[in-house]
């Protein structure tokens, strides 16, 4: 159990607040999601199209690269931005339009030949993950302003993952949609009307952190500093650090391989798309269900027990998970396999509550430091490593699927994998996520800021800056 005193501050949030910002939650989920490769791409571009599952992997690859490289430059001009409606909204509004506007494109690529599909996707991918930049490092950083309060910080930053949530219930579920007979049978057709829906979601709940929440006031005051020097400040602390690079080998681990269990469940489980299709789905639903319990969960642990004990609690249940996988996934009892899903789910997104709650009480150990807060470069760091493993997740997810054997016109000519490939495929999915999981746990324990030393903290900054109006 982690040291503490009693609370220096409790700074409430307002309810209102709370929802307004939360509910950019939703847009977030979405347009992050949107590129991942299992969701909708692999399924199109792979088995509907024929494009080669590496070239997918590169095309993916290289939208999350430059979104990475802009990141910090996003993060930057967001902190030191001055004007009448505060140094993040302006973009969380611009960016929030732009992503819906780009996302029914990815869908419809005129000339279906490797190379053409392949500079389309890349380009249309990396104009959304641009306009994705504008969007989520200015959002983010205006959580982490919201309060300075440890606990109530992690109830805050919790609201973005209560309502973004709802997403998650309908993502894994966007391909077995875009399947229904009233797009004609044509996948393409459905994923393009289904997307077009899901960006006027984006925009409605994108723009509403924009138009409800306000920023405080004396950071509007605070000089301008050179990305140079404030990437400099960024990187040397240890406490940031640690939890970056957490981040990558977890977010490495768990989306290199996902798409492996779709096609485990449709050239082996069910020997249908369709059925896998619905798999996919259920295993998003029970997985979102069991999300709720996780945020509930690991937030009472992380109140009695501090955040570091909470992250590792929740990894340990993601680890024991994924392993349950290698005798969940059998074809004898195709839906035992939700089990695992709903282990998972108690775990993992308690993980991404502690880790941006982390990341909150960093900004107040750096303004310590430095006297500036800087909670926009530190959402664009955290942007950047979440955005740069992406990439390298999409780089290999393709190279995965071909290291493990897998043909898809010898899968789609024979209906049928090997057994032997499928052993392969299943001790890669479980391998490599369970070794990447345990590393990060090793890596949290070396997290320095307890809830004692963020409390000592706390009291330093509220002798410098007492009285922090909300603007």
């Amino acid at each position: 159990m982690e040291n503490s005193t009693k609370p220096l501050t409790t700074e409430k949030v307002s309810l209102k607040t709370k929802i307004s910002w939360g509910a950019g939650g939703l847009a977030d989920n979405y347009i992050m999601n949107m590129l991942t490769p299992h969701i909708l791409i692999m399924p199109l571009y792979n088995i509907k199209f024929g494009m080669n599952p590496a070239l997918i992997g590169i095309a993916l690859a290289i939208p999350r690269v430059i979104d990475a490289i802009t990141d910090p430059v996003m993060g930057n001009i967001s902190d030191n931005t001055r004007t009448r409606w505060g140094r993040r909204v302006p973009y969380i509004f611009m960016g929030a339009i732009l992503s819906a506007m780009i996302l029914p494109l990815l869908w419809t690529p005129p000339i279906k030949t490797d190379w053409f599909m392949f500079g389309y996707l890349a380009t249309l991918a990396s104009l959304y993950s641009i306009a994705y930049t504008i969007f989520s490092v200015p959002y983010t950083a205006l959580g982490y302003e919201l309060t300075t309060d440890y606990n109530e910080r992690t109830k805050v930053l919790a609201w973005r993952m209560y309502i973004g949530l709802f997403g998650s219930l309908t993502i894994p579920w966007l391909l077995r949609i875009s399947m229904l007979d009233i797009f004609g049978g044509n996948i393409m057709t459905g994923a393009l009307c289904v997307c077009s829906l899901i960006s006027v979601i984006i925009i409605v709940s994108g723009i509403a952190p924009a138009v409800f929440c306000k920023e405080k006031t004396f950071t509007l005051k605070q000089e301008k500093i050179s990305l140079l020097k404030a990437s400099k400040y960024t990187l040397k602390n240890r406490a940031f650090m640690t939890i970056m690079f957490a981040l990558m080998i977890i977010l490495c681990a768990m989306f290199t391989c996902p798409m492996l269990s779709f096609y485990i469940n449709a050239y082996h489980i069910f020997n249908d798309m369709k059925e896998a299709a619905t798999m996919l789905g259920l295993g998003g639903v029970v997985m979102t269900a069991c999300s709720y319990i996780s945020m509930w969960l690991i937030t009472f642990v992380s109140t009695h027990k501090g955040k570091r004990f909470a992250m590792n609690l929740g990894l340990g249940l993601v680890i024991f998970g994924v392993a349950s996988l290698y005798y969940t996934l059998n074809p004898k009892w195709p839906y035992l396999q939700l089990v695992s899903s709903a282990i998972a789910g108690l775990g993992m997104q308690g993980c991404w509550l502690m880790l941006s709650s982390m990341t909150a009480d960093v900004c107040d150990d750096d303004e310590m430091r430095t006297g500036l807060r800087r909670e926009g470069l530190y959402g664009a760091v955290y942007g950047f490593v979440m955005k740069l493993s992406l990439a390298i997740s999409a780089f290999t997810s393709g190279w995965i699927l071909n290291v493990s054997g897998f043909d898809i016109k010898i899968a789609e000519a024979t209906n049928t994998v090997p057994i032997g490939i499928i052993t392969h495929m299943k001790l890669l999915l479980i391998g490599i996520q369970c070794l990447g999981l345990s590393i990060a746990m090793i890596l949290i324990l070396f997290y320095p800021l307890t809830k004692k030393r963020c409390e000592e903290i706390r009291a330093i900054l509220d002798k410098t800056h007492p009285n922090e109006d909300v603007k």
